[in-house]
């Protein structure tokens, strides 16, 4: 390395020449004249017979021939250190041999036999000698002759260290001279001896340098060096902690020479890869990475690097130190693991602790998926050509402004699909680790063993980063679970360490506390601290079966602060029914559906949640449950009185298991039932629903779709809702007619007051049956749904009837009937020529119902009083989106949804054109009451993927409050 001579005293620059760092031109200039013709190769013959001249008067002066004043030390110093400069050129011009015996002769000039000579302090002869040897040292270390070279630094360092404590030498000569011993006993694998003097070296420099004034230059080249060798030292003694520290302090100080390093800094990556068991062009990425010198500065590129334990060890210490690294990608092709995979699960969390606590980090790339590290819920949308052009900073504005909020649960439902296995292991443990919601939804990712060993892994994991959170709900629906799968997943809760509580009594609704009755929806307050999943969805996983499924329950049996199960559809039987533990914990909500359970199970499983005294909600739907069946669940729902959802659509209870339901629904205290799609039909059987909603005081909804009742059945519903308390009513898909409809409002539900929501989808009741509920409603309706009913544009009146006499109906679905284009006008015109006080209608669905153009600019006038306007499926065209644009009518909605219509470039063209202005509008008046949609809906549109690109760009700009679904 060369720097300038400037401000360094005599002694120093001395001291300096014989070293690697060159001070001025003179060492250069030196060797430039020593490789001239006439030395050439050459024994320089008159510049040593100065030095045997010289030799001769220091022999005169030893017999008091010649005096020893200070002029002839003055002269005889200056002809030994320019004889050993001499020596040192050649050694430069690379012959070794040559300034060896330059050094060798001028031995004689560096001691004296006169002790009053030798002992003189102004005579500096150790000083000369150590100089010489040192020249000697290199010159014999250059052709190889090592102990040569070792005999000679011995002695240099003897003369070093001779004054003990008081040190006759200049600190950084000892220095040097130590780590040129050091050095040489490396050359000959005497290493444990080099170390030693090695390490000696590099203190006395870290001593030295905080007092004596250097370049800072010079000191870092210096200190550098000493690392580089103690930690080639260390390598070769397989001391690679201590080798990996000294190679990261003196790629620190390389920072400082910057390109003047004379390499010392790839050197350093070359010992740290072995130190570090990493490939050495990966060291350099790395070193590259933590200090932004690479190429494409603030980005680091893992995809071509296999992962192996000790390069994701090298990565986190990047991560845990840079303050430049922006983007890193890994996009892993290799899915054949070389290591044990719990070893490697626990790298790959601690990387991904690295990488979420990395500040200055703001995207993760895996297998081409972006991620903010710090907010992994958020998808990052990869911008177009337009997007990174003239209006990139508003854009940036935009996508701050909109999705900061965090969800309470993490979608990435089929995110990880593609990706191979240890991709996706990369990926959850991210996911995992960086959490902030409350669950995480893992549907649709091909999920199996090996992928879900990382996920528990990951969530067994006791130490968390600031601001994340443990994820308490898991939603792992249609992966690849199997039965090993499902006895790794169970493995979530050996960690988890509830809170100590009081035991629930087995068979029993109270707790050890004989004077507080149990509430369940009282429950313990929410800690951050606690670990463990608390609910569970595993449905549509085939795989999982009998074994699978026990394994779980099994797992959750050790955590008491578990509540919700979901296990539908994973081919469980009766004979994974014998769910024993549960009872242990706080289990709130179990769904079974779709799983065979048959009779014998579901017996089974009453006698298990009868001992369950949290369960509030239990689903049952499509379990093969027939009469026995429905006589264990009475007696469940009798026992057990703090159970207050059930469900079991789609069973075969027929009549008789109907009517062994219902009397135990009667004395239970559900809020919710449901018998949906039982083939219940006989008389007997709907009476016993009608005595079931008399009896049952708590009963608020009850769903009955799919059950074609006799002709009397409408009745005996109608008479118990007079006195029950029933508040939603699904009666879809069964069979009823307007007769019908005559029988069940006659027959006492237009009497009550409690009922506020009433589904009649696909009934054929017709105009006829809608005058009759027109005529009839209770007026307590909020939400009545009469989808695919058969109703047609005669029914115009009839829906104005129905509107003006309903001021507390919110929601009204009218979808897929043929209303035709007027068929809502007269509903329209009462709407718009009336107060908002004076109905509540904000939620109104037309698909299918044939508008048009014509019918879909009819509703303008009520889209100002309107929250949500369902349109889908309508033959509108963007001539009639242009005329409800162009209209003089407020538009005020949250969502208008206009799928699968048939909407083009004009029609968007008007959409945008109209809000923007709008947009302006509210910028120079906040106050002024302007349009607005915040959400259209323009899925199977007639829209281009590139129209639709441009727009949502223009939208972005210039009404960042819209959102556009394509």
């Amino acid at each position: 390395m060369k720097i300038p001579k400037d401000g360094v005293e005599d002694l120093l620059y001395e001291i300096m020449y014989f070293s690697p760092v060159e001070l001025g031109d003179e060492r250069y200039t030196n060797k430039l004249y020593f490789q001239t013709e006439i030395y050439h190769r050459t024994w320089p013959t008159l510049m040593a017979d100065r030095m045997s001249h010289q030799i001769e008067k220091l022999k005169h002066c030893e017999m008091g021939i010649v005096a020893f004043d200070d002029e002839f030390r003055k002269t005889h110093r200056e002809a030994v250190i320019g004889h050993c400069k001499m020596a040192l050129a050649y050694l430069d011009a690379r012959e070794a041999r040559i300034a060896m015996k330059l050094c060798e002769q001028c031995m004689p000039a560096t001691k004296s036999s006169e002790p009053r000579l030798q002992t003189d302090p102004n005579a500096e002869f150790d000083f000369l000698r150590i100089i010489a040897l040192s020249v000697l040292a290199c010159a014999a270390r250059r052709v190889k002759f090592f102990q040569k070279a070792i005999d000679a630094l011995a002695e240099a360092k003897s003369l070093c260290l001779a004054g003990g404590d008081s040190i006759q030498q200049h600190p950084l000569l000892i220095a040097l001279t130590l780590l040129n011993l050091s050095a040489v006993l490396g050359d000959i694998d005497h290493d444990e001896h080099g170390l030693r003097w090695g390490l000696e070296a590099l203190a006395m420099m870290y001593n030295l340098f905080s007092t004596l004034e250097l370049p800072e230059m010079v000191q870092a080249y210096y200190l550098s060096l000493a690392c580089h060798n103690a930690a080639l030292l260390n390598v070769k003694l397989g001391r690679w902690g201590d080798a990996q520290e000294l190679v990261d302090e003196g790629i620190e100080f390389t920072k400082i020479l910057g390109e003047n390093d004379d390499n010392l800094r790839s050197k350093l990556i070359t010992i740290g890869a072995q130190a570090k068991h990493v490939p050495e062009v990966f060291l350099a990425e790395a070193v590259n990475a933590l200090n932004g010198w690479s190429e494409e500065r603030g980005v680091w590129n893992l995809s071509f690097w296999d992962f192996s334990l000790f390069e994701m060890k090298e990565v986190i210490r990047v991560l845990q130190s840079t303050l430049t690294l922006n983007k890193i990608i890994i996009d892993q092709k290799d899915d054949d693991r070389r290591y044990e995979s719990s070893v490697e699960n626990i790298h790959l969390s601690d990387l991904m602790k690295a990488v979420v606590g990395c500040h200055c980090l703001e995207i993760i790339t895996i297998a081409g998926i972006d991620f903010y590290p710090r907010k992994v819920w958020r998808r990052v949308k990869k911008r177009g050509f337009l997007e990174t052009r003239w209006y990139a900073s508003a854009l940036n504005f935009a996508e701050v402004l909109g999705g900061a909020q965090t969800p309470e649960t993490g979608n990435y439902d089929g995110l990880l699909l593609e990706l191979n296995h240890f991709m996706k292991k990369v990926a959850i443990a991210l996911l995992v680790v960086a959490n902030e919601t409350e669950g995480i939804n893992l549907s649709n990712n091909g999920i199996n063993l090996t992928s879900i060993s990382m996920l528990v892994n990951a969530l067994s994991d006791a130490e968390r980063l600031p601001r994340t959170r443990p994820c308490r709900q898991l939603i792992l629906r249609s992966n690849d679970i199997g039965v090993a799968a499902a006895q790794e997943l169970a493995k979530i809760w050996d960690a988890a360490e509830p809170p100590v509580e009081e035991e629930v009594s087995s068979g029993s609704d109270e707790f050890a506390d004989e004077d507080e009755e149990f509430d369940p929806t009282l429950e313990p307050p929410e800690r951050d601290d606690l670990m463990g999943v608390t609910s569970l969805d595993v449905s549509h996983n085939t795989a999982i079966g009998d074994e699978g499924f026990q394994a779980i329950v099994h797992g959750i049996s050790r955590y008491n602060c578990f509540k919700v199960l979901t296990a539908n559809a994973i081919s469980l039987t009766a004979g994974g029914c014998l769910m024993e533990g549960l009872e242990q914990t706080r289990l709130d909500t179990l769904s079974l559906n779709q799983n065979n359970l048959g009779c014998e199970g579901v017996t089974k499983l009453c006698e298990v949640l009868a001992r369950c005294a949290r369960l509030r909600v239990l689903e049952l739907e499509g379990c093969g449950i027939q009469q026995e069946g429905a006589k264990a669940l009475r007696e469940l729902l009798r026992s057990h009185l703090k159970l207050q959802e059930i469900s079991v659509a789609h069973n075969k209870l027929c009549d008789a298991g109907a009517i062994e339901f219902c009397s135990g629904v009667a004395e239970s205290s559900l809020k919710s039932v449901n018998l949906a799609y039982n083939e219940i039909v006989s008389d007997a059987a709907s009476e016993s629903v009608g005595d079931m909603m008399r009896s049952c005081h708590s009963l608020l909804k009850l769903v009955l779709s799919g059950n074609t009742f006799d002709h009397m059945g409408p009745s005996h519903i109608g008479k118990a809702i007079e006195h029950s308390r029933v508040l939603t009513l699904q009666l879809e898909e069964m069979g009823l007619t307007a007769d019908s409809m005559m029988d069940f409002l006659d027959q006492g539900a237009a009497e009550t007051q409690d009922l506020q929501e009433l589904m009649l989808n696909k009934n054929p009741i017709g105009d006829e049956g809608l005058a009759i509920i027109a005529e009839s409603l209770s007026i307590g309706l909020k939400n009545l749904r009469i989808s695919h009913c058969g109703l047609t544009h005669n029914s115009q009146a009839i829906l104005l009837s129905l509107v003006s006499l309903s001021p507390n109906l919110q929601r009204l679905d009218l979808s897929y009937n043929d209303l035709g284009p007027k068929g809502c006008a007269d509903m329209v015109k009462w709407m718009d020529q009336n107060d908002k006080e004076s109905f509540s209608l904000c939620f109104l669905e037309l698909s299918g119902c044939n508008l048009a153009d014509e019918g879909f600019q009819l509703l303008v006038p009520i889209m100002g009083s309107l929250r949500y306007l369902g349109v889908r499926d309508n033959g509108i065209t963007s001539a009639g989106l242009q005329g409800v644009m162009s209209a003089n009518k407020m538009v005020k909605l949250q969502t208008l949804d206009l799928e699968g219509n048939h909407i083009g470039e004009p029609g968007l063209h008007a959409l945008t054109e109209r809000f923007q202005k709008e947009h302006k509008r509210s910028l120079w008046n906040p106050k002024q009451l302007t349009s607005m949609i915040d959400l259209v809906i323009l899925r199977n549109n007639d829209i281009s993927p590139a129209l639709a690109a441009s727009t949502e760009a223009f939208v972005k700009i210039y009404n960042p409050l819209m959102t556009i679904l394509w």
